[in-house]
This record gives structure tokens, C-alpha cells and sequence, in this order.
């Protein structure tokens, strides 16, 4: 083997050059595009390929065989290791400190002006008969609090009702007695890792997610085990070897409309994750973000209505209102399998006694007032063509190496780049143009996909195209 094909660097990056080798390697073998027993080359073999000096390729190899990537023995030269490192469930303390200030100052720039936001997660605004309806709906709301009983711990019976309604039009049969108001999906989160998690007990979630669930699982004691995913879902591969090795307490899913990517699992997927929680015995978090905003003609399956026709897997089911109507409507809910359903009523009640009586009737009003139902069909449609107009720009301005999908639900979609993509000198140029584009590593448990996200129905189209051709004059000319 002289060397490496899809082993490449880039001289202009910030990155040292045998981190960047080291990385390129690592995420070779987790891939499984370099597989166990597999020869690398000689030291001298691949200095030589890549242009680079024997002390460069020491070192990556060195750091390598130190974290158990790889190993010399010899006449058989060095190989991938047989038996993989235990840190392929966890990211590396220096790829954690390179990432923690890229994180900080992601956050600093979302709010700052002058900038085409193509990343995120935040919808159009709220058109007139929405905002109308809510100032209508003031009055009755505060009557509607101060006249009502106190609600028990899951929230006002004619809300939960309501949305019973809504997922029984999706194929989600389930109990009133089982829905749960929340405070946004992020309230849900805290209280199932409270409640059915012990310290140290382990809870796989994808690679790429919306961290702030990573770090209520982390906050709680749990050891949080990454999946990686694709634009097909989860690597099931992956995941069965994961539940092969030790026992995992719950999978944290999105299912449809992955966040970041906004990738949907096929039926298929559906169905073997199903059979590997009742093969090993583990419960499953659904969070669909973005439950209403599907653009099929008919609702995408879910995994909570998929079990509930076997009954075998416990599936604790959650979307929020936030991300489909205002990020600061913090209200959302979730539905239980029954047996847990005394156990969380206790916690929510410990905890907030009840979800805020006055946002629920607010918005239980509201409800009646728009036909939410009918509202959210109408934002289907209106996002449906913004995110045609979106995926338009993309092929019109991406380079050819660069792909992505279109999505079936929510408000986003992934371009993946070249494994050599440098996501930090990537999101810095773009802002130096005037872009705010969220890389890989703003998403990313552990190894981050190579790429970014791109969001649709935020803005005009005109101006989402005008942020992509900006984009694409960094992947051709800047970088």
C-alpha cells in the first residue's frame, strides 16, 4: 500500500498537519472505510504521497498507536487495530477544546446583525392572523386562568384534547391521560433523564443532534454513546455492535427531520430500530422538532405509532409548538407509555406543580380561534415552496463535489463536503462575507459531518440565494 487515496490536507489551515492526518484516519476507521487488520504505510511511504515530512507522519502515527487506532507489530508493519479504542464512543479532550470556543462564538454571532442567516432553526414570522389572534385571545386567556381549577401536573384537559386530535390525524393513537404539557421538548428531556436514568446508566444518541439534550443526559450522570448517522438515518451496524457491548438504558432519536441535517429515516429504519430496543431491551426518546411540518402527502410514520401497534417497546414521544410556531411560546408536550405515567406525573408536579397555566390557555384559545390544524396546513405549503426555491439555489450554486437532499419535513437540509473540509476556516470566511452558516462541529457529538446546514422559510428566497452564492465563492475561491 503506497498510500493513502482519500487521505488529504490542506496547507492553509490552522489545523497542525498531523492532527489533520489523525483525524482523516480515525474517521476512516469509524466509517469503516479502513477496516481492522488493514497495513498503512510505511512512514517514508506516505510522507512521500502526501508531500510531508517523516517527523509529521511520526507524529500522527505516534498519537494514533497511543489512543489504540492502530498498532506495529513486527513483519506485519503497522495496521488498524483489531480491537477498537474505548474512545471511539467519546470525542477527544483536544478535539473538545479546539471545538468548546468555536461553540461560544457561534452562539456570540447568531444574534448579531448584518449577516444572511442560511443555519438555524427559527421559522418565518408569525404572519397577521397568528399575531391577531394571540392579542385577541389576551383577555379570555387571563379569564380563562383565574376562573379555571388548579390543572393536575400534565396541564389543561382541553389542550391535551386538542392534541390528541392532532396525532390521531397522524397515526398516533394514545390516551389523553398519557400527554404531558411541557415547557418546550428541553423540560421533557430533563425530566425522562431524571426519572428513568440512574448515574452512569448509557443512552446512545445520533453523532449529530441538537447538543442541549447531550448535555441534560451528561448534567443527570448519564454516558452519552454516539451513533453515527448518514443521509439514510443511523448506522445500524453501528448501533447493534454498540448494544452488543453493553447495555444501553434508551436511544434519543429524530427520526424525522433530523436535527441538523433534516434527514428521515425510512420505514425500513423504523422497523429494524424497533427490533433492536425489543432485542436488548431499551426504551426509545422520539423528539420530533418540527411535528407538523412535513411536506409528503400524507404524515411521515413515527416510532411511537409504529410500537403502539405491538405494544413491545416503550417510546416516550415529544415535538414542541416553539419550533413550529415562536421560539419563545416555550410550550410543548409529551406522551408516555403508561406504565411510566404515575412515576412523571409525581416528578412534573415536584417540579413545576404544572406547565404555566396562563401560555396554555393562551394558546388553547388561540387554537380555536385560527384552527391550528388548518394554520399549520397553510404554513405546509407556504414552507413547502420555500424550500423548493432553497433547494433550487443549491444546485444551482454548489460545487459538484458538494451534495445534499431534499428534505421530506422540517426546515433544513445538510450539504456534505469532502472529508477534508475545514469546518473552522469554513464558518470564519463565510463570516467575513457576511453569512452565518453553522459547520458540522456546531451539531456534533462526537465527529462531526463534514459539512453545513442550510435553512429555508427564514427568509426570502432571493436572499437565502444571495447567502448561497456567497457561500459557494468560499468552497471555490477563499479556502
Amino acid at each position: 500500500m503506497m498510500s493513502i487515496p482519500f487521505l488529504h490536507i490542506q496547507r492553509a489551515s490552522r489545523i497542525p498537519l498531523s492532527e489533520q492526518i489523525e483525524t482523516q484516519i480515525v474517521r476512516a476507521i469509524r466509517t469503516r472505510r479502513m477496516r481492522a487488520g488493514q497495513a498503512l504505510p510505511t512512514v517514508r511511504r506516505l510522507a512521500a504521497s502526501l508531500g510531508v515530512s517523516i517527523e509529521t507522519i511520526q507524529k500522527a502515527y505516534s498519537a494514533l498507536k497511543e489512543e489504540g487506532w492502530i498498532e506495529s507489530r513486527p513483519r506485519y508493519g503497522t495496521t488498524v487495530s483489531h480491537t477498537l479504542p474505548a474512545s471511539l464512543l467519546m470525542l477527544s479532550p483536544k478535539r473538545e477544546e479546539e471545538r468548546g470556543p468555536f461553540l461560544s462564538r457561534i452562539k456570540e454571532y447568531k444574534q448579531a446583525d448584518g449577516f444572511i442567516p442560511v443555519s438555524g432553526i427559527s421559522l418565518p414570522p408569525t404572519d397577521r392572523e397568528f399575531m391577531r389572534a394571540f392579542r385577541q385571545a389576551g383577555e379570555e386567556a387571563v379569564e380563562g386562568m383565574f376562573a379555571a381549577g388548579e390543572p393536575g401536573p400534565f396541564g389543561l384537559l382541553p389542550l391535551r384534547s386538542r392534541i390528541q386530535g392532532l396525532l390521531a390525524a397522524r397515526g398516533c393513537w394514545t390516551n389523553i391521560e398519557d400527554i404531558c404539557m411541557v415547557n418546550g421538548t428541553q423540560q421533557a428531556l430533563w425530566l425522562l433523564a431524571d426519572q428513568i436514568f440512574k448515574p452512569g446508566d448509557a443512552v446512545a444518541v445520533p453523532a449529530m443532534c441538537y447538543l442541549p439534550a447531550r448535555d441534560v443526559f451528561c448534567d443527570r450522570g448519564v454516558r452519552v454513546i454516539s451513533v453515527p448517522v448518514g443521509s439514510e438515518g443511523m448506522d445500524m451496524d453501528t448501533l447493534e455492535k454498540i448494544c452488543e457491548k453493553e447495555k444501553i438504558t434508551a436511544l434519543y432519536a429524530m427520526p424525522n427531520a433530523h436535527y441538523p441535517t433534516g434527514a428521515s429515516w425510512s420505514v425500513s429504519t423504523k422497523q429494524a430500530v424497533l427490533g433492536l430496543a425489543r432485542r436488548f431491551e431499551f426504551s426509545i426518546i422520539e423528539d420530533e422538532y418540527f411535528g407538523e411540518l412535513y411536506y409528503t402527502p400524507h404524515p411521515p410514520s413515527t416510532l411511537y405509532g409504529m410500537a403502539e401497534e405491538r405494544g413491545e417497546v416503550p417510546v416516550f414521544y415529544m415535538s414542541s409548538f416553539s419550533t413550529i410556531v415562536h421560539p419563545n411560546l416555550r410550550l410543548g408536550y409529551m406522551v408516555l407509555p403508561k406504565e411510566y405515567r404515575e412515576r412523571l406525573q409525581k416528578a412534573k408536579y415536584l417540579l413545576d406543580g404544572t406547565t404555566a397555566v396562563l401560555s396554555q390557555q393562551l394558546f388553547l384559545q388561540v387554537w380555536d380561534r385560527v384552527n391550528f390544524p388548518g394554520y399549520m396546513e397553510r404554513k405546509r405549503e407556504e414552507l413547502r415552496q420555500a424550500r423548493n426555491a432553497a433547494m433550487d439555489s443549491l444546485q444551482r450554486r454548489l460545487p459538484a463535489e458538494y451534495t445534499f437532499h431534499t428534505p421530506e419535513m422540517g426546515v433544513c437540509t445538510w450539504v456534505y463536503a469532502p472529508q477534508d473540509f475545514d469546518s473552522l476556516g469554513f464558518f470564519d470566511t463565510c463570516l467575513k462575507r457576511g453569512v452565518y452558516v453553522c459547520p458540522g462541529d456546531a451539531f456534533a457529538v462526537e465527529d462531526p459531518i463534514p459539512g453545513f446546514q442550510v435553512k429555508f422559510g427564514a427568509v426570502a428566497p432571493a436572499v437565502l440565494d444571495e447567502g448561497l452564492r456567497r457561500i459557494a465563492e468560499v468552497l471555490l475561491f477563499d479556502r
